[in-house]
Order: structure tokens, then sequence, then C-alpha cells
């Protein structure tokens, strides 16, 4: 349904309501005293009037699907309790993501409590993604028996099968998606096996949500060998900080068993209690609690950064250290190592937005690359050019015979699925992911076959014209907006894949006193016929259609549309609008 009409914004988006079941709003609104167009909010996520307690309040007693319900899982379990008991070292191997860090840093944490000493190693960029033949000889050398793979390790058939050969015991803990046989392990726990039921509670976890599960499965058999009988048993629950911040980063679902993680770890988050998250936390002067757009938004990025332009393993250091002081000196190496990345991702994204805008022909995709392009921020890049452009976009790295390329999607486009029908049909070498993001490998000289594949699987019809229509939950008069009306919202946080944070259109506001900021920001006030008014910031809209009817339309009347928040700053507390598209009333 059309939102007042707009069916071309000022971004060349359709204003669509999204879709509710208005019965069942009406029902939830009545039973829960809920102002009607946040009970709308709710039905437009699939809440129902039987499931909207278990959403607004789940709780780990009751939503926390049994660990031992995975594949393998108990055989992991027991095969890691054997080894604990018996006091042995044990290696880690992790993603050089945040989901990678959180999930290493986890399991090192758990083991350590345990007095077990371990082996960790996150791979640098040139060493590549997930486990290498020789990180598995290292661990080889150091007498290590057992070794887990963590948010990697499902498409690693040669080093996995090496490291089976050298005698040690390999566990793949991880959330990608498989090919059609599994790697030589001794055990594989992934919710995405194709031998799991695909409504299977965890299907859609991150790595680090895997990894807390295997914690919990392997402390209760801990339990039952005695293992605590002269040790208190650890308290698993602060460690749902670290959870919540992979699986946000990690953009996946934020539903069901996600939710119950990110909204527990966040509760958790508040208390502090993680020396690096306070670290980082203090580095950049957050004076509130953190939320799921400080994890995503500001230390995301931050641990991402080593991962990218400098050694992979510091922020799993800083994740898992308990030392206040190291923790602050690994908080501000990271904070180095992100500036430079700004630098390094500013010089790329401007030679690649050239390549866009000069391109000969329009497709309903984006493919840009470069020989000179750092590997570590082509991610960024992608993600940039689809937020720009709102199109799939491939962004590729080429190091002599070698490509290197990572993507990002809209709505209606797989990249998980898309990569992997690529490793099939041999144009792309290695890589994986989600439907919404996803890294590849590829031989320079298959470079046009990939790009004729892409042609071929991304059409107008298969994207069905997701990309360009803007989801709206409901029209506000700048009357109706109130801190109530925030407070209800705030219920269904917090926000992310596939639990979308709400977004209105407040109607017929003129733009009034602007104020352009640095890296492309503008703020201004948005006043209604009636006088009131409300502070608004749109982020990086300087050179879009929207920045420039901000600076230039002083007094004319708008519909405006994104998302609204309580900012608090300097002990002041106000409701803002970030906007995110405008269309003339």
């Amino acid at each position: 349904m059309s939102v007042l009409g707009v069916a071309k914004s000022l971004s060349g988006l359709a204003w669509e309501l999204r879709p509710a079941d208005d019965r069942n709003s009406l029902a939830m609104a009545q039973k829960y005293g809920l102002p009607e167009i946040v009970a709308r909010a709710l039905a437009a996520r699939n809440v129902t009037l039987e499931t909207v307690e278990a959403f607004l309040n789940p709780t780990l007693k009751n939503n926390l699907p049994s660990p031992f319900s995975l594949k393998d899982m108990d055989k992991a379990a027991r095969r890691m309790a054997a080894s604990i008991l018996a006091g042995e070292s044990i290696g880690l191997m992790g993603d050089y993501d945040v989901d990678g860090a959180t999930s290493t840093a986890l399991l090192k944490m758990f083991l350590e409590y345990c007095a077990i000493k371990t082996y960790c190693f996150i791979p640098d960029r040139e060493d590549g993604y997930g486990p290498n033949i020789n990180k598995m000889k290292e661990f080889h050398q150091k007498g290590c028996k057992l070794v887990a793979t963590l948010d990697c390790g499902m498409t690693a058939f040669d080093p996995i099968a090496y490291g089976t050969f050298l005698g040690l015991d390999i566990i793949v803990l991880d959330h990608h998606d498989p090919e059609k046989t599994l790697p030589d392990a001794y055990a594989v726990v992934n919710p995405k096996r194709l031998d799991e039921p695909t409504d299977h509670p965890c299907r859609y976890m991150a790595a680090v949500g895997v990894v807390f599960l295997f914690i919990v499965a392997l402390n209760n058999i801990l339990r039952s060998k005695g293992f605590y009988k002269n040790k208190q048993e650890p308290n698993l629950i602060p460690y749902l900080d670290l959870v919540a911040f992979g699986t946000v980063c990690d953009v996946v679902k934020l539903q069901g068993v996600n939710r119950l993680f990110v909204k527990s770890g966040l509760n958790q988050m508040r208390l502090g209690q993680n020396k690096g998250i306070a670290a980082l936390a203090e580095l950049v002067g957050l004076d509130e609690a953190p939320t799921a757009y400080h994890l995503g938004y500001i230390f995301g990025p931050r641990i991402n950064a080593c991962g990218r332009v400098g050694k992979s393993d510091i922020g799993m250091k800083l994740l898992s250290t308990n030392d206040k002081t190291e923790a602050r000196i690994l908080a501000e190496q990271l904070e180095e190592l992100n500036l430079k990345r700004r630098d390094i991702e500013a010089a790329v994204l401007e030679a690649a937005i050239w390549q866009v805008e000069n391109r000969q022909e329009d497709l309903p995709f984006i493919v840009v690359q470069g020989e000179d392009w750092h590997q570590g921020v082509v991610g960024i890049v992608a993600g940039r050019l689809k937020d720009k452009y709102n199109l799939p976009v491939f962004a590729l790295s080429i190091e002599g015979d070698e490509v290197k390329g990572s993507s990002r999607s809209v709505q209606g486009v797989d990249l998980g699925c898309l990569v992997m029908n690529a490793i099939e049909k041999g144009i792309l070498s290695r890589g994986g992911g989600h439907p919404m993001a996803a890294g590849f490998s590829l031989h320079k000289e298959k470079l046009q076959e990939f790009h004729t594949y892409l042609k071929q699987s991304i059409t107008p019809d298969s994207m069905c014209g997701n990309g360009h229509i803007l989801d709206i939950d409901g029209v506000l008069d700048i009357q109706g907006i109130c801190p109530e009306l925030i407070e209800n919202l705030s219920m269904l946080a917090p926000f992310g894949e596939a639990n979308p944070e709400p977004r209105f259109v407040i109607k017929d506001v003129a733009i009034t006193r602007v104020m352009p900021l640095k890296n492309g920001h503008i703020a201004c006030t948005l006043t209604g016929k009636n006088g009131k008014y409300i502070s608004a910031i749109a982020f990086r809209a300087a050179d879009t259609p929207v920045g420039e009817k901000l600076m230039h339309s002083p007094g004319i009347y708008f519909h405006v549309a994104g998302f609204l928040k309580q900012e608090t700053w300097k002990g002041r507390t106000k409701i803002q609008l970030q906007i995110h598209d405008m269309a003339e009333a």
C-alpha cells in the first residue's frame, strides 16, 4: 500500500506501508495497552497475540534451545571435556571479523577459567580466510591434540584433512553455508548442515551463538563428570555480552534465539564487566548504555579494523583480557588502525564511485574493481555503494593473478547461495557468506566468466523490484511524537536483520535551521504547521538529492521518512529523527 501517494521520493524510491495483519495489531494494542502504530509495527514483524509476550520479554530459561539438539554437539563437547579433564592444551582458530573475534575470545575465556592453556590463531588477510596447513603443523608441534575452528572451517577441506592426518582431533564450530560434503573433522557443529532441519531454532545463529551453546553443553558434561567438585562452576550469563556483540555485527536475523541473545547480552553489557568492551566505550566517549546500534556502527568497525589493516588478533585479545590497562592499550591500537582504515577506504570509495558513474551497462547490480585496492576495505566499500545505489554490489581487489572480493546485497538477492553455486560451477575458487553479505576468491582469468554468471543470476525480475521500495511502518503528525511513543517503540529493540527498526513518515514539515556538519552529515530542524518542531539529522547526505533539498529549501513543506531516536548528549535527552528520505508534500 502506497504511503501518502509517494511513488518516487527524492531518492527515487516508492514508499510502501510494511504489510501487517490489522486485526492482529488491534488485538495486541487492546490487550497490552499499546499505541496502535506500535502494535502495527509488531504485527509487521510477524509477531502475533500468541507470541508477543515471548517477543517482548524473552528469557533464557524458557527460550534457549537445547545445545544437544544440534548434530555432533554431544560428540564435540565430550571430546573437549576429555581434554579439559586431562589438562591438555587446546588450539583455537577463528575468523578475522567480529564474529570470529568474539567466538574465539568466548571459548578462550571459558577454557582459561578451567585452567587450560590455549593457543589462539586469528589469520591476517595475507594468510587467507580460515584454517591453513602451516597452522595445523604449528598446533601439532606445540603438543595440541585438539583444535577447534570457530566461525570458519566448513570449506577448509585440505587443511582439516591434513590436521587429521597429523593426529589432531578437529572440532568445527561454524554457521556458514556448507558444501555437499563435510570436512574430515572429528565433529562438525553447524545449524546449517544439510542434514539439520531447515526449521531448527538455531539455524540463523552467528558463530558466536553456536560457540555459546557449545560452552553450555561442555559445562553440562564437565558438571556431570565432577569437574566442579572442588571448584566453583562458572556463571555463563556474563558471556552473553560477547554473544550479543558478534550476533549484531554478523548481521544475522534478529529473531528467536538471536534476539534473545542480543537482548540479554545488552542487559549484561550495561554492567561493564568485559574490560575490552568497557575500554571501547570509554575511548569513544559513550555516556549511555550500549545499544545494537553502538555494537554495529561504533564498536564493531574498531574490532574489524585490525582484521582489515593490522594484526588480526588484537580484537580477540581486547575482548578476552581481564586487565584494564592492557584493554586500554589495545583499544587505542584499534582506534589508530580504524583511522588508517578510514583513509584507505575513502580513497578506494572515490575510485569505485567514479567507476559506477562511468559504467557502460545499466545492470541491476554493480561490480567495481582495482589492482591497488586494499583487501581489508572492499567489504566496507561494497556496503557504502549498496547504500548509495540500492543495488547488490561486488567489490574486487586484484593482486597479480588472484582476485579477492566482497559483496553486499539488497532484499531479493541471496549472496550466500549465489557464491556457493559459483564455487560448484568452478568460477570461484572459494568463498562463503550469508544472504546479505559474502566474501570470495577467484583467479583473474575467471573474471569475465564471473561477470557473465552475475548477469545470468541477477536480473530485474529476480530482484522483484525490492531494491526500489522504502518500507514504512506508519505516518505521524509531528504533534504525535512524544517520549511515551519512543518508550513504547524501544520495546521492539534490539533492531537488526529481520527485525528492522520502525521507520515512520512525519508529514507536512518545513525545513528550518539547517547546519552542515563534517563527513557530509546535515543537521536541521523540522517544524510543523502548528509550530511544533523536532531535531533531525541526515547522515552522509551532502551529495545526495535529500541533502540538496535540506540545504536549499528553507520554509518549504515536505514529508520526511526516518527513524525516531531519543538521544542523550552531555546529560540532556531529546527526540531526534534520523532522516532517510524525503518527498514533496
